[in-house]
C-alpha cells in the first residue's frame, strides 16, 4: 500500500510527465523535420567539382559538393566570435540559427583567381588543418549582401579582377545532419516514452 508521500510523488509525476513528454516530442519532431531531409539528401555523398564546375552549378539553392581543385588562401583566414553570416542567411537547423559560436572564414581559389569561394568552417581552424582537406559542404552563389559586406571590409580587394564569387558552408553536410537527426530521434523517443509512462500511471489510478 502506498504511503502519503508516495501518493503525492505519484500525483506530481502525473502532473509534469505529460508536459515534459509533449515538449520533448515536439522538439524531436521539429528537429527531425529539418534534418532528416538533409540526411537523405547527403546520403549519396557530395558532388566532386572543380572550381569552374562549381561556378556552373552554384545558385541560390544549396548543392552538396566537394571542390577538389584549387588551394586555401591562408592569408585571408579569420577566426570570428559571433553569429555566422552563413548560418543566419541559410538557417542550418533550428538549433543553429541563433547560436553564437566561434567559426573560421577563409577564401579558396586557384592561381588564376577566376573563381573565388568564401568558406565558413566551424570552430577555430588553422591553416595547417586546411592543407589536409578540400571544401566539403553546401555550395551557393554568393548573394549581393554577403559580397557587399566583404567589400566594405576590404576583404575582396585582393580579388579585384574576379567576377565569380561563391559561398560555401563547410560545416554543413552529412555529419552535421546525422548528429542533428540523432538528437531529434532521441528527443522523440524520450517524449513518447514519457507519455506512455503517464498513460500507464493513469490506467493504474
Amino acid at each position: 500500500m502506498l504511503t502519503d508521500e508516495q501518493r503525492e510523488a505519484r500525483r506530481n509525476l502525473q502532473r509534469w510527465l505529460p508536459w515534459m513528454g509533449l515538449i520533448l516530442l515536439v522538439v524531436g519532431l521539429y528537429v527531425s523535420a529539418f534534418l532528416i531531409p538533409d540526411l537523405v539528401e547527403t546520403a549519396a555523398g557530395p558532388q566532386q567539382l572543380t572550381l569552374d564546375e562549381a561556378a556552373n552549378v552554384a545558385s541560390a539553392t544549396r548543392t552538396y559538393a566537394r571542390i577538389e581543385e584549387g588551394a586555401w588562401d591562408c592569408e585571408t583566414l579569420q577566426q570570428v566570435q559571433g553569429l555566422s553570416a552563413t548560418s543566419i542567411r541559410y538557417g542550418f537547423g533550428p538549433l543553429n540559427e541563433r547560436e553564437e559560436t566561434k567559426y573560421t572564414e577563409v577564401f579558396f581559389t586557384d592561381n588564376a583567381r577566376d573563381v573565388v569561394v568564401f568558406v565558413t568552417l566551424s570552430g577555430d581552424v588553422q591553416c595547417d588543418d586546411l592543407t589536409r582537406q578540400w571544401p566539403t559542404g553546401y555550395l551557393y552563389m554568393m548573394n549581393d549582401g554577403t559580397r557587399q559586406a566583404l567589400t566594405n571590409e576590404a576583404r575582396l580587394a585582393r580579388y579585384f579582377a574576379t567576377d565569380t564569387f561563391l559561398e560555401f558552408c563547410g560545416y554543413c553536410g552529412r555529419q552535421n545532419s546525422l548528429i542533428g537527426a540523432g538528437f531529434g530521434l532521441v528527443f522523440t523517443v524520450a517524449g513518447m516514452a514519457m507519455l506512455f509512462v503517464w498513460w500507464r500511471l493513469r490506467q493504474q489510478g
